[in-house]
Formats: structure tokens, C-alpha cells, sequence
């Protein structure tokens, strides 16, 4: 059984396999979760089909003088995570916003979490 940060880990997999390849949103959930039988990935998943697009119009607007198109794949993975997680409620945000930033601090350039960190503070102060 993983626990939610690996479970955090393995969305933003999942959506960077997505985004990088164009396939279908729940066939990459499928082929990076052998048990889908957990209602946190069944949460951010669903929610993340129906608001991906919303949720990337919204990130956008923070996003000083760049395009969402703009920011390498994985930050972009990060950041749709942790919105559709902020969105949905299924953790304090605090939690949320400190996993994302965990995860840029592994994944992402070297200040990239700083920026991450800077957008998800904007959304949760204007539309949370």
C-alpha cells in the first residue's frame, strides 16, 4: 500500500506520461497504478478529466509574463496535481502546497519550486 506522498509521486507521473505523449488520461493512470482501487486516486483522477482544462486557464493567470505551455512537463504535472487537490479539498492546503514543492525541490531546476510555491500561494489567496 503507498502512502499519499507516493501516491502524489506517482499522479505526476502519470500526468507527465499524459502530457509528454498525448494518451489518454486514465490509460496513464492505469499504467502507473496496478490497484486503482484507492478513492484519493480515484478523486484527483476524476477530477482531473473533467477540469484539467479549467484547471490549466486558471494556473495561467499566474503566471507572470509565461504560457502553461511554456513551463517544462513536469512542472506542469505538479502544478495540475496539486490544484485539482486543492480544488477538490482532499487535504489541508498547507499539506498540499508543501508536497508540491517536495516534489519540484526532487524533480524540477533548481529554483523551479519557488515559482511552483508562488503560483499555488496565488491561487489558494484568490480562489480558495
Amino acid at each position: 500500500m503507498l502512502n499519499r506522498h507516493e501516491y502524489r509521486e506517482k499522479i505526476v507521473f502519470a500526468l507527465y506520461q499524459h502530457l509528454l505523449l498525448h494518451k489518454d488520461l486514465n490509460s496513464c493512470f492505469e499504467d502507473n497504478f496496478e490497484d486503482d482501487d484507492n478513492d484519493y486516486l480515484k478523486a484527483v483522477r476524476d477530477d482531473l478529466n473533467i477540469n484539467k482544462e479549467s484547471y490549466i486557464e486558471e494556473i495561467s493567470q499566474y503566471l507572470n509574463k509565461w504560457s502553461f505551455d511554456r513551463l517544462n512537463l513536469v512542472e506542469q504535472a505538479i502544478l495540475l496535481e496539486t490544484v485539482s487537490e486543492l480544488k477538490t479539498k482532499i487535504n489541508d492546503k498547507a499539506v498540499v502546497i508543501d508536497e508540491a514543492v517536495r516534489l519540484a525541490k526532487e524533480y524540477c531546476d533548481e529554483d523551479a519550486y519557488k515559482y511552483i510555491n508562488g503560483v499555488l500561494d496565488n491561487i489558494c489567496n484568490s480562489s480558495l
